[in-house]
């Protein structure tokens, strides 16, 4: 644990308060965009990881599941892959050309550097929605829709205050439009009042969506507009991944600040690994996968011999269809009698005087191919 880094100590960056990790999470992000599955809808949250020593950047977030730990801007598809990650350091977060636009804009901005022009749809929270944001985004060729705090309407905006939109029945709905700009605003009454601004989604066509009404005693039929659906099913794609992470966090406990952060980023790898398998058509869970990859690394490793008895036929069973390093050769003399070992071959059981040295296996010549693919 001591000697776990990852970058030279006499190369930090001083204005960077995540120097330590900086090299590892550079290659992580670059290696989730390499791997990133084609998908248009990207959600932008943040995202914390649990700590509890001291550091200049622990935040405390009252009410969230994790209150105290480092906050991560994260940006990904709405399955739960994730693609981008930057940690929360201040002023020292943003670009030096989106610091005088806000917080919100700068980290929407910097994660639409990150990807390749293509038709993306963003989808993010009140803490980010502005319509600046909103009409720098089109002009990028690039779809945003987010609820919107209600300050940030503007002056001279024909949409009514949340208070009274409140007094409306369940449903109602307000919305206004700018033609020049593109730009759509609607505040809709659920069971609390929903502001939420879009360039390029509509209202209709209306859905219906099933709610329980303390007055009727019933489910009542509620219309819907259709770019709250949408968002509604493509935003949480960052909850899908937290959720993921969380249930099996690595645990291990460390003196170092930046320990956490790398056992975090190693789970990040390998959730966005478990869903790229599932994408794959593979059937695995999540804890399986995770059994898969610790065999796979104990088999890469020094193997613990096992005791006298016949060998479990269930040994190397993970590197055997990986098709790396299975070279064909032949069996030692036994050091008691000088002889060849009589060995039965693992496919046809007969005897064998070649073997596979990775698998470390019996194995006829003829059998080896067989033997090593589905």
């Amino acid at each position: 644990m001591q000697n776990l880094h990852v970058c030279n100590n006499d190369e930090l960056d001083h204005k960077d308060r995540f120097a330590k990790i900086r090299p590892l999470l550079v290659k992580i992000n670059q290696r989730c965009k390499s791997f990133m599955p084609h998908h248009q809808n990207h959600s932008i949250d943040e995202s914390m990881v649990p700590y509890f020593g001291r550091h200049g950047t622990k935040q405390f977030i009252r009410g969230k599941p994790i209150r105290y730990g480092f906050k991560f801007w994260c940006g990904g598809p709405s399955n739960g892959y994730l693609v981008w990650l930057e940690p929360y350091q201040g002023s020292g977060t943003l670009p030096p050309q989106y610091a005088n636009y806000g917080l919100g804009y700068g980290v929407v901005m910097t994660y639409a550097d990150t990807l390749e022009k293509m038709p993306y749809t963003f989808y993010f929270d009140n803490f980010f929605t502005s319509f600046q944001l909103l009409s720098d985004l089109k002009q990028r060729g690039i779809n945003a829709t987010g609820t919107i705090r209600s300050n940030r309407f503007g002056k001279g905006c024909p949409i009514s205050e949340s208070k009274t939109v409140k007094k409306k029945p369940r449903g109602s709905m307000e919305y206004a439009s700018d033609h020049d700009s593109g730009l759509l605003l609607v505040s809709w009454n659920d069971n609390s009042v929903v502001n939420i601004a879009t360039n390029s989604d509509t209202v209709h066509p209306l859905r219906h969506v099933q709610r329980y009404s303390q007055e009727r005693k019933e489910k009542i039929s509620v219309p819907q507009p259709k770019l709250i659906h949408n968002y509604n099913t493509s935003m949480g794609g960052i909850d899908r991944a937290d959720q993921n992470i969380s249930l099996y966090r690595v645990s291990i406990r460390g003196k170092k600040w930046y320990f956490p952060l790398i056992a975090h980023l190693l789970d990040v790898s390998v959730q966005n690994a478990w869903q790229l398998h599932r994408q794959d058509g593979g059937k695995l869970d999540q804890l399986a996968f995770r059994r898969r990859i610790v065999l796979a690394v104990l088999e890469g490793n020094k193997r613990v011999v096992s005791g006298r008895g016949r060998p479990s036929t269930s040994s190397k069973i993970d590197s055997r269809y990986d098709r790396i390093d299975h070279i064909v050769s032949d069996i030692e003399n036994d050091p008691r009698t000088g002889k060849k070992k009589q060995l039965h071959c693992r496919l046809c059981h007969k005897k064998a005087t070649t073997k596979c040295m990775k698998c470390e296996v019996p194995l006829h010549v003829t059998c080896f191919l067989h033997y090593h693919t589905k």
